[in-house]
């Protein structure tokens, strides 16, 4: 039996718990001790500590940066985890080698962890960095650029890292640790599994042997989905209320003769009801998507990597109101695969009816989305999970 520490440090969502629970069990029903340090331990108990799991505090940076600076990279992410100030990032390497020393791990697995990384940089520990590619980006001299389409990005990466590799190494030498040569060290000496679909992976230039394990998303919970009764293409919307184009997105789907099941988290009962009617039918809590999604003919979402690799692995087209960076990149993905169309934010508005219109009559929507599905076929996060306990153990066996 080995003893496993599964860790997570940065984000917000319910994947990063997900990915870990995932594997987790699967190592603890081949008899490892696996315990967990996250977080967001509010969020975790129905999950973690309710399937019996030990469950800790992770360390996290608690501050909010005043006026920071302009990242394109990686780096942003180090940034909001501490990365910037020296005397903080010790602390955080205090807390988290006071968890390795605790619990002695034969194995640490970080998902979203990049302090955890840095901790554990050095102290012979068997290290695995999980996540979706957001959180794994390709090794490189420097950080690749988010916006990897764009070379003006590309040549400013040296010095977005720049920024921060000092700082990191003051904090190490306040830790009596050595400096890293350059800010991607800290995955350096890791092993690297991508819980993605590589037509998905946020960034381009991985190497041809990455490890992609597969999807973590769970489809089967949720309510089941009750369409309208009404007749035509269905799509299964999720979209936020507060986007700007939320109502009239609405309105063109009815005005384009669809059916639409509607999850707007955060949208008043009263509202629901006004905006109804024969075509649209308002759900208040997440549906099941492996069901919801065998019935849909499109999916609008918002290039959440979930819902963008559930339509996927459905083979389903999908129209992507991206509003943030990362969702950017997934939906940079959707276009190149040929599977869907993306609206970015700030563009002028489209005609939605006639842009719905064109995803449900272009045959070729439809026919690569059947085509990525096909060469998925099977794959689940429950595989993902035993494929991730597979790669972490082989690792545990003596040479």
């Amino acid at each position: 039996m080995s003893r496993i520490l599964a860790v997570w440090e940065m984000g917000a969502n319910m994947g990063h718990i997900d990915r870990l629970l995932l594997t987790g069990r699967a190592l603890r029903q081949r008899g490892h001790q696996v315990r967990f340090v996250l977080r967001d331990l509010s969020r975790a108990h129905p999950r973690i500590a309710a399937e019996g799991f030990f469950m800790g505090q992770a360390p996290v940076w608690l501050p909010t940066l005043a006026n920071p600076p302009r990242l394109g990279n990686y780096s942003a992410v180090l940034a909001a985890a501490g990365w910037l100030d020296a005397t903080g990032l010790a602390g955080l390497i205090s807390g988290w080698q006071a968890w390795f020393d605790l619990l002695q791990p034969d194995a640490l697995i970080c998902d979203h962890a990049p302090t955890a990384l840095l901790a554990a940089r050095g102290q012979g520990l068997n290290v695995w960095t999980v996540g979706s590619s957001f959180e794994v980006p390709p090794r490189a001299p420097h950080f690749p650029p988010m916006a990897h389409w764009d070379p003006a990005e590309a040549a400013r990466c040296a010095g977005y890292d720049g920024l921060l590799l000092p700082v990191a190494n003051q904090a190490l030498v306040l830790q009596g640790r050595p400096p890293l040569g350059r800010l991607t060290e800290v995955f350096d000496d890791t092993q690297r599994a991508l819980v993605t679909l590589p037509e998905l992976a946020h960034y381009t230039g991985y190497s041809a042997d990455t490890e992609f394990s597969g999807p973590a998303y769970l489809g089967d919970s949720g309510v089941a989905p009750q369409w309208p009764a009404a007749t035509g293409p269905k799509v299964l919307v999720y979209l936020s209320p507060s986007h700007p184009e939320f109502r009239r997105v609405l309105a063109g789907l009815s005005e384009a003769g669809m059916v639409g099941l509607v999850h707007a988290k955060g949208l008043s009962a009263e509202a629901a009801l006004r905006l109804g009617g024969p075509h649209l039918r308002f759900e208040a809590q997440p549906v099941r998507m492996d069901e919801a999604l065998a019935q849909a003919d499109l999916v609008v979402a918002h290039g959440g990597l979930g819902t963008a690799t559930a339509a996927l692995l459905a083979g389903r087209p999908q129209l992507a109101l991206v509003t943030q960076m990362e969702q950017h990149m997934v939906g940079r993905r959707i276009e190149a695969a040929g599977v869907g169309l993306v609206v970015l934010p700030g563009a002028a508005a489209p005609d939605w009816r006639a842009l719905l219109q064109r995803l449900w009559r272009e045959p070729r929507f439809a026919e690569s989305a059947r085509r990525v599905a096909a060469r998925h076929a099977g794959r689940t996060a429950l595989a993902t999970g035993e494929r991730l306990a597979d790669l972490i153990e082989a690792s545990l066996a003596p040479a």
